[in-house]
């Protein structure tokens, strides 16, 4: 009998372990130079990208049904490309165009509307919209090359 209860418990948790090998992402300040730190555009990306992780992406990579527009809009996108044999590389590759549709807009919104960060853009920071958006996609995107369990 202790047996069979401790076999049931080996496979009960070798099937959890298995079904949680979702890596969380990590959320870290990027590196800048001194030209290129703007620090309000680096707290929203922080902001965006964590709220993000929890709301959107951690939800669909773990293939739990969508609960808002979000998880909804990831998890169309990855059914029309990958059906439901999506991976968790596949949910990151995803969420990098997903987010920084969002994140593109507010970095515009900013270097209209935030004094800061419009005069760090005029100090010479970028030399153009594009050059800045491709700038913090490339320092916050997701890992697109996440070790799957």
């Amino acid at each position: 009998m202790k047996f069979r209860v401790l076999a049931l418990a080996t496979i009960t948790a070798a099937l959890l372990t298995g079904c949680s090998g979702v890596v969380t992402p990590k959320v870290e300040l990027a590196n800048h130079d001194s030209d290129h730190n703007i620090p309000a555009i680096d707290e929203m990306i922080i902001a965006y990208k964590t709220d993000y992780i929890n709301k959107c992406y951690l939800p669909v990579a773990k293939k739990h049904p969508p609960e808002n527009a979000c998880q909804s809009e990831l998890f169309q996108m990855l059914e029309r490309n990958y059906h439901l044999d999506y991976n968790q590389n596949h949910v990151a590759m995803a969420s990098n165009k997903l987010l920084f549709k969002d994140i593109d807009a507010k970095i515009i919104e900013m270097s209209r509307n935030d004094p800061e960060v419009r005069n760090a853009i005029r100090a010479g920071a970028f030399t153009s919209t594009s050059e800045m958006l491709s700038y913090y996609h490339e320092k916050y995107q997701f890992d697109t090359q996440v070790e799957q369990y």
